[in-house]
């Protein structure tokens, strides 16, 4: 019993133990240690933007003399941001989709921030950040890799029923799968169409149903609520009789 104790303790600590340690660095446990906490505050983001893509023509514009004006083209696609970079370390950033290998390290960042940009947006792309020491004897190990994944546009976002419908999930700028096909995308819009209309419809004759509750009640006792709202009105001007006379006499005495 007292060994399988000790096996499920140690077990535990394999499991619980933060896998950026490296038993066999060449770098002592207090230098990975340190190495550890530098790596592990190195952040990703992503953010939607317009990548500027040269000039293009603007037919629509074109004057009566058939000049037609250029303009600038902007096209999608995403920033993507690693954070928290220091001279202790170097990043290397690999994706799925091509053989593009980017390396950064402090001096390539500003304040610790590095960016770039794709225009890849039209599939999902996974891209795997590695973080290498750049210090003590274990510079060149790798102590940390995690991935970030950018979402793929939405070609059915423009669409009049996306206009009609932008709650609708399919109807998202950026999706986090896939593109579905035009059918699948017109069956699943058709049906969120009329399950919200069913919604609307359920609604309005719950309110409808409220309303008539209300006038039913109202005829079943009519003659009540006449009778009760010129008691009501008689009180009121009975009242406001008694107080005018008193305020007169207040006056005249």
């Amino acid at each position: 019993m007292k060994t399988n104790l000790q096996k499920l303790f140690l077990l535990a600590i394999i499991f619980l133990t933060p896998n950026l340690v490296h038993a066999e660095s060449a770098c002592s446990y207090s230098e990975q240690a340190e190495i550890n906490n530098i790596v592990a505050n190195v952040r990703a983001t992503y953010e939607a933007i317009d990548i500027y893509d040269g000039k293009v023509l603007d037919i629509d514009n074109a004057d009566e003399n058939g000049n037609i004006p250029e303009i600038d083209y902007y096209k999608k696609g995403f920033n993507i941001s690693i954070l928290n970079i220091t001279e202790d370390i170097y990043i290397k950033v690999t994706n799925d989709f091509n053989n593009d290998v980017k390396t950064f390290d402090y001096k390539s960042s500003k304040e610790g921030i590095v960016n770039f940009q794709t225009s890849d947006i039209d599939r999902l792309i996974t891209y795997t950040i590695e973080i290498y020491a750049n210090k003590y004897a274990c510079a060149g190990e790798l102590f940390r890799k995690f991935t970030i994944t950018t979402p793929v546009y939405n070609r059915y976002s423009k669409m009049i029923a996306c206009k009609n419908n932008p709650d609708f999930y399919y109807c998202q700028e950026f999706l986090p799968s896939e593109n579905i096909t035009l059918d699948e995308f017109g069956s699943k819009i058709k049906e969120y169409e009329q399950k919200k209309s069913a919604e609307e419809n359920q609604l309005k004759e719950k309110n409808k149903n409220w309303i008539e509750r209300i006038k039913e009640f109202y005829t079943n006792n009519a003659l009540w609520i006449n009778i009760s709202g010129i008691a009501i009105v008689v009180v009121a001007g009975v009242a406001t009789t008694v107080i005018l006379v008193k305020k007169k006499r207040s006056r005249v005495l």
